[in-house]
């Protein structure tokens, strides 16, 4: 028996089934992955954590494509293989090319273009340890085209 109970996405209940079909749509996955099947338990939480991760994956300015890579980045320094996998399996649904995914895997520093390398370690520093971002790192991110808002 599992721990966590995870719905059957193809009878959930009424209130978190829009939650699993916007998630498919906006994501373009066939169906909702565990953790969004896991925490339908909760309409509240399924709904929080949905509205966690659209507004920050999905929508905003940067290419959705460079958002899962900087997550790679992140989960391969925080040494979460779940999100890393989650997140390479992304990159190639998104069309990102296998020798990207090894540099970004085995060396962020060597990653080309330039901006998307600083953008991921930008954001792998952000994750780590936001308390040591100083004007330098703004900087750079302006030196690319990128704006402060």
């Amino acid at each position: 028996m599992p721990r966590f109970p995870v719905l059957n996405e193809s009878d959930p209940p009424t209130n978190v089934a829009d939650v699993f079909a916007d998630f498919r749509t906006r994501m373009g996955f066939p169906k909702a992955p565990n953790f969004i099947l896991t925490q339908g338990v909760s309409p509240t939480v399924v709904r929080g954590t949905w509205g966690a991760v659209r507004h920050v994956l999905v929508e905003g300015e940067l290419p959705r494509t460079l958002k899962e890579m900087m997550f790679v980045a992140i989960s391969i320094d925080r040494n979460c293989k779940y999100c890393e996998a989650a997140h390479i399996a992304c990159c190639r649904m998104l069309g990102v090319d296998e020798e990207t995914i090894a540099t970004l895997v085995k060396s962020i520093n060597k990653m080309m273009p330039e901006k998307s390398r600083d953008i991921i370690q930008f954001g792998v520093k952000c994750a780590r340890s936001p308390q040591d971002l100083g004007d330098d790192d703004f900087q750079q991110l302006r030196s690319h085209g990128l704006a402060d808002y």
